[in-house]
């Protein structure tokens, strides 16, 4: 059995921090897609798991600081830490787009307003969120790259759906389609940060960047 690096207790706090993030940010985004869909206001819930990303973003940011300057990372190491970096802010960027997701309720007309293509684009980009944060937490190149491919469904979608509210310009409340098109918007660039990841993934295993 080899012996643990003192490097290696630093790493181990540093993927808990990850693992941390990577969970809250995916709760933030489920409650936000939830209220939109239901109605409910969640606005301080989620705004709340915004700030603590941030919090911990640069907890991650401080952390990783230390790593390099007392232990003098090797390639791999540094690689990693380097990465965690970079993810802890898209995943503080996901949060806060799940606030601005929330945020939307508020703008909702009493009147009807069909939130199916939300719905329908959620579900990738939430499942999306889910298996990019797998692929992280356990270096997995192949989950990562198939996360990576499905954002080209995500941004077919997108353009289909602001073609159509375009069209509907006119025929629909004005609030019921801004607040449809800020909120696809938002989910098409979370879809965006899980690519940043799926990039960082392969970084860390390949030390090549897309």
């Amino acid at each position: 059995m080899s012996l643990k690096r003192p490097i290696d207790y630093g790493m181990e706090k540093l993927n808990g921090l990850m693992s941390d993030m990577i969970i809250l940010s995916e709760k933030a985004l489920e409650k936000s897609i939830e209220a939109v869909l239901s109605r409910v206001d969640a606005i301080k819930e989620v705004r709340k798991m915004s700030d603590e990303l941030l919090f911990m973003m640069d907890e991650v940011s401080e952390l990783a600081v230390q790593l390099i300057a007392r232990y003098q990372p090797v390639a791999s190491d540094l690689r990693e830490i380097k990465s965690a970096i970079q993810v802890s802010y898209d995943l503080s960027r996901i949060g806060r787009y799940a606030a601005n997701i929330s945020e939307i309720v508020t703008m909702i007309p009493e009147s009807d307003c069909d939130f199916t293509q939300f719905k329908e684009l959620s579900q990738i980009v939430l499942e999306m969120v889910k298996d990019i944060g797998k692929a992280y937490l356990n270096k997995d190149l192949t989950k990562a790259e198939e996360v990576k491919k499905r954002d080209d469904k995500v941004d077919e979608l997108y353009a289909e759906y602001i073609k159509n509210l375009i069209e509907m310009n006119g025929r629909i409340d004005r609030a019921c389609l801004l607040s449809i098109a800020l909120a696809i918007r938002y989910l098409e660039r979370i879809a965006d940060h899980t690519c940043y990841i799926a990039d960082a993934v392969s970084y860390i295993l390949t030390g090549r960047k897309q």
